[in-house]
């Protein structure tokens, strides 16, 4: 049995496992997207987003018009504290 023996006729050799992520890291201080936020906390953004409406999520802040940002602060309590 040779490293070529599971190689489909044709076709590509399997692909390796991927490495597993990086774990998210959080800034000293600052301001988070939603999408950052999420990679940090395990849940969807719907689920966030009725988390937030019963108060057991924070609050985002205005930094423009039409786009919204969590402070670091907020969100390092919140994985702290265990809700997440």
């Amino acid at each position: 049995m040779n490293a070529n023996d599971n190689i489909p006729p044709g076709g590509k050799p399997p692909a390796a496992p991927a490495a597993p992520a990086a774990p998210a890291t959080l800034p000293a201080t600052g301001l988070l997207r939603l999408s950052q936020v999420l990679k940090l906390i395990p849940i969807s953004r719907s689920s966030f987003y009725a988390g937030q409406a019963k108060g057991l999520y924070p609050r985002s802040v205005a930094i423009g018009a039409r786009a919204r940002a969590y402070r670091v602060e907020d969100i390092r309590a919140l994985i702290e504290k265990g809700v997440a």
